[in-house]
């Protein structure tokens, strides 16, 4: 009997994990289903599950690191062979291994994205395209994907999710279930050959059942009925396009030879909606139309007699009652009225505090391309891979280098040199390289991102309790930016100076208490703070070489309180904006101007600074989806 590794557990005596371990189940029977995500918390046997399968299967479990390049995955130039013969060849990568076996990746979530898209393309069309200097060629790749992931560490795009035909989620174990798990993992540790001889019996029935379905599953039908369930299931969660139809065919009719049926049953169907369409749910649909009311179906009875005269005006009082109320009533009256607050103690716009407005989900303002909102509830990780100018970073690939390099890219340098070794004989030296041969490392690394916002927390903010609309657009970006590892600062200006509250920081605790307790009123001096800013970023940026820097003025672009004596205020600030450009740092205005009648200051101040523009509700991304289905709608 074939046996996973000893150092790994058997199928059968992993604890729970019912839907991890029917998902893996249809895997190994049905040869269409290709791709397989275990999502769950650490600690939750995702790992050792997945491993496991091995050992209810004839193929092997074939790992794949994170920190595998491009060259090793896919594959590469044969290097020795290029040598021998001056003709470049093909040296398969770790997909080759892993043709009719499984494919493994843990944390997948951390993968590289391209490296990802070009591993689930070659896993679902079972074909390897090469296409690396020289070499261009094609090979077979029959496997079944197995990914695990972490969801707290950082999230897929809802197109990668959706290119996994089977998802499982991991639950946490209640606490007989860990004791049992305590209580095998002590067995287990103590002598590892005997754990397995207790679970044989259990993984050989395994086997045989995992066997017979696939001989079954040719033989396995479905109702043109439950095809129609099917369909309108994947219509009701929103899923794009019919890659979660097709895949909940074929997880049922693997579901039906699994349980010795050749026909799916309703219950196969239900099972299968399970693994296949909470990964593919769309939370963005809209609602369904409310339905009409249905009309009476008979008018309401007439009332009788008796019950028309009560409905009448009431009988006449005495005049003198009706003028003249009892001295308890007015009492009464006068005692429940509130009575009105003095003048004095009105609230003063110098100095007021107000609490957090509405918090919702924010587009990606920062982004260069067209504003749409983002299809994914949390997208976790930072902003964006950027090329790395110190030698740092992870080593992503080549380039023939512009000049004089220290960070010489060894592999393919050698590649690209030993196709030319039969023409450059030398008796001294195994491999000749010339000038021409010489490639450069290309490094990566996560760029990162610095976001300064300057608030204006002067008193026309105060008006309408405008401010708290403000803070709380301000704290939906500071989590948006927490959750992409930027760091956070926030400026503000009122009365006549403008204070850096916080400097950039990665704590949002900080940020948060900082905007709750920022005081609103006084008058704008936007000319001062134009200048604060303008010292404090252009330091910055030199400091922090490479990293995204990025102003939000939160404004409605009127100022009071001009540098010069004498000058007109918001022509100063104009005048200011035009010269406003801080090398490696762009600006962003937020008008937060709201009501009638609206100025058009924030606006003329984002144009002759050359920074994007958006009103206050624009950053709303559930009002702008809104806002853009109406727009499209006929």
């Amino acid at each position: 009997m074939p046996a996973g590794p000893v150092n790994s557990l058997p199928f059968t005596a992993v604890v729970g994990m019912d839907d991890a371990k029917r998902a893996l189940e249809c895997a190994l029977v049905n040869p269409n289903i290709r791709t397989v995500l275990l999502r769950g918390g650490g600690g939750t046997a995702k790992t050792v599950l997945a491993r496991a399968a091995a050992g209810i299967t004839d193929r092997k479990v074939v790992n794949c690191p994170l920190n595998v390049t491009d060259e090793q995955l896919f594959g590469g130039m044969d290097i020795e062979e290029a040598m021998k013969t001056g003709r470049p060849a093909l040296q398969p990568g770790l997909l080759a291994r892993a043709d009719g076996n499984i494919l493994y990746i843990d944390d997948v979530n951390l993968m590289d994205r391209g490296m990802l898209a070009g591993v689930l393309d070659a896993v679902l069309t079972g074909t390897v395209h090469v296409e690396r200097g020289p070499v261009s060629a094609v090979y077979r790749c029959d496997t079944t994907l197995v990914a695990t992931m972490n969801p707290e560490d950082s999230d897929l795009s809802a197109h990668m999710l959706d290119r996994f035909d089977l998802c499982a989620y991991a639950s946490e174990c209640d606490a007989e279930q860990r004791h049992t798990i305590l209580t095998r993992n002590a067995e287990f540790c103590d002598d590892p050959s005997r754990f397995m001889d207790l679970y044989g019996k259990d993984e050989e029935e395994e086997r045989v059942k995992v066997g017979r379905a696939s001989k079954i599953l040719p033989l396995v039908t479905i109702s043109d009925e439950l095809v129609s369930v099917i369909s309108e299931l994947c219509v009701k969660v929103g899923a794009d396009g019919v890659r979660g139809d097709i895949a909940m065919v074929e997880c049922a009719e693997s579901l039906a030879a699994l349980n010795g049926r050749d026909e799916v049953m309703r219950k196969d169907v239900e099972e299968a909606a399970v693994l296949c369409l909470p990964h593919r749910r769309n939370y963005d649909q809209p609602p369904p139309p409310p339905q009409p009311p249905e009309p009476p179906e008979e008018p309401p009875e007439e009332p009788p007699d008796d019950e028309e005269e009560d409905r009448q005006d009431p009988p006449r009082d005495d005049p003198d009652e009706r003028r003249d109320p009892p001295e308890e009533e007015h009492e009464d009256e006068e005692e429940e009225k509130p009575p009105e607050p003095p003048m004095q103690d009105m609230p003063d716009l110098e100095e007021m505090m107000f609490e957090i407005g509405r918090q919702f989900r924010v587009i990606d303002y920062l982004d260069t391309r067209d504003r749409v909102p983002s299809r994914t509830k949390t997208r976790k990780g930072r902003r964006a891979m950027a090329v790395s100018a110190d030698g740092t970073g992870r080593y992503a690939r080549s380039r023939i280098p512009d000049g004089r390099t220290e960070d010489i890219a060894f592999d393919a340098t050698i590649r690209a040199a030993a196709p030319y070794q039969r023409v450059r004989h030398s008796d001294d030296v195994a491999l000749v390289i010339e000038k021409q041969d010489i490639r450069e490392k290309v490094r990566e690394r996560r760029s990162g991102c610095t976001l300064l916002f300057l608030v204006d927390a002067s008193g026309s903010l105060g008006v309408r309790k405008r401010m708290a609309t403000v803070k709380g657009a301000i704290l939906s970006m500071l989590r948006d930016s927490y959750v992409k590892r930027d760091r956070i600062g926030l400026m503000a200006f009122r009365r006549d100076s403008a204070d850096m509250i916080l400097p950039p920081t990665k704590s949002v605790e900080y940020s948060y208490k900082c905007l709750e307790e920022l005081p609103t009123g006084g008058k704008t001096p936007l000319s001062e703070a134009l200048v604060r800013v303008d010292e404090y970023m252009t330091a910055y940026a030199r400091c922090h070489v490479g990293e995204r820097c990025f102003v939000i003025l939160v404004t409605d672009g009127r100022a009071n309180v001009p540098l010069r004596e004498g000058a007109d205020a918001n022509d100063e600030v104009q005048k200011m904006a035009e010269d406003m450009k801080i090398p490696g740092v762009k600006w962003i205005v937020v008008d937060a101007g709201m009501g009638f009648p609206h100025f058009d200051n924030a606006r003329m101040l984002a144009e002759k600074m050359g920074a994007r523009y958006f009103k206050l509700e624009d950053l709303d991304a559930d009002r702008f989806a809104e806002g853009v289905k109406a727009a499209i709608d006929p």
